[in-house]
């Protein structure tokens, strides 16, 4: 149990700096609302048409994107260790990427990386 005590002061000290840093945040910074706060954009440029939003289907592409990248990005550490993984590991990684990509052909194909 002693091994914790350091862990636990470690987290309380982190939550007290940032109750104490949001604290004085909100007490010592200046509030001043209306004005050219309320703009769309504080650079003193007023925007020519109203803001739009943007389709659903950007977001979704965006978080296809996300998703498959950070997916691949798993492959780069298996691919470095490859030659102390044997074959189990060489297999278990073509096994990844193979769903990987079955998913991807699958998002594909209902056109999910489409948003026009």
């Amino acid at each position: 149990m002693n091994q914790y005590i350091a862990l636990l002061i470690y987290l309380i000290v982190s939550v007290l700096v940032v109750l104490s840093m949001s604290f004085a945040s909100e007490m010592l910074g200046p509030n001043v609302p209306g004005g050219l706060k309320k703009l769309t954009y504080e650079s003193g440029i007023v925007p020519e048409a109203p803001v739009g939003y943007f389709s659903v289907r950007f977001y979704r592409v965006a978080m296809l994107f996300m998703i498959f990248d950070v997916a691949i990005m798993a492959l780069y550490p298996w691919a470095t260790t490859l030659s102390s993984l044997k074959a189990h590991g060489f297999y278990n990684g073509l096994a990844f990427f193979a769903i990987m990509a079955v998913a991807f052909v699958y998002v594909w194909r209902k056109g999910g990386f489409q948003w026009h």
